[in-house]
């Protein structure tokens, strides 16, 4: 499948490798992630963290390891690797854009624990693009997409279990753009203010790296 509007395939700037880990804790409720932990939201909205925090804000360490940060520059191009360790296939969604279907692999234990990238069916120069795309069990995908403005977005498990339950990371796009451009509304500020919510401030709150009072995250990576 090719692009209606024939868009050529990106280039590369960066690649970011993810992994769909599992963990069953013993209360039998299965979690998951990109990474090593599970995703949760921070006691500061990840918006606010990226508005108020200054140089800071393009220091992923400034969203806390639940927020599975990834900070991206204007202009670049982005390719992610994305591997399903798992024997589940998820439904991968990018919110506030699209990506171009670059590969997809083939399925099979060797591919996932091995890490081997063995071409199984690769786009042609116009690939097709979406916001949702599956990646079956123990296989990968390989996904293209230019950062063109300043944003905050979730790259998640379309399936309301896997995104309830971690299987998400955060792509916080030019924050100097951001800070420059981007205000919220006081009646936003109001109402997060009424529900106690904290509207400035690193993940917890609080200035620099300090993660004083920010509950520890779900460790989901155990090998």
């Amino acid at each position: 499948m090719q692009a209606r509007d024939r868009m050529p395939l990106l280039p590369v700037d960066r690649q970011i490798v993810l992994s769909i880990k599992q963990f069953t804790p013993e209360f039998g409720i299965p979690y998951y992630s990109f990474g090593d932990y599970a995703f949760n939201h921070s006691l500061v909205p990840i918006l606010f963290t990226a508005l108020s925090m200054g140089e800071l804000a393009s220091n992923s360490s400034v969203y806390g390891p639940q927020a599975q940060a990834h900070i991206l520059q204007y202009g670049e191009s982005i390719e992610l690797l994305v591997y399903n360790d798992n024997s589940k296939d998820h439904s991968l969604h990018l919110h506030r854009g699209e990506y171009q279907v670059v590969e997809v692999g083939p399925y099979g234990d060797a591919v996932a624990n091995n890490r081997t990238v063995v071409e199984f069916q690769k786009s042609g120069p116009s690939p097709m693009r979406c916001a949702a795309v599956t990646v079956r069990a123990y296989s990968y995908i390989k996904l293209r997409f230019h950062v063109n403005r300043g944003m905050v977005a979730l790259f998640r498990c379309h399936m309301m279990h896997g995104g309830y339950f971690g299987l998400a990371a955060t792509f916080i796009a030019a924050p100097e753009l951001l800070q420059k451009y981007v205000k919220v509304p006081e009646e936003v500020i109001r109402m997060c203010k009424l529900r106690g919510i904290k509207t400035s401030g690193n993940a917890a709150g609080n200035e620099g790296f300090d993660m004083t009072g920010l509950p520890p995250p779900f460790l989901v990576n155990r090998e």
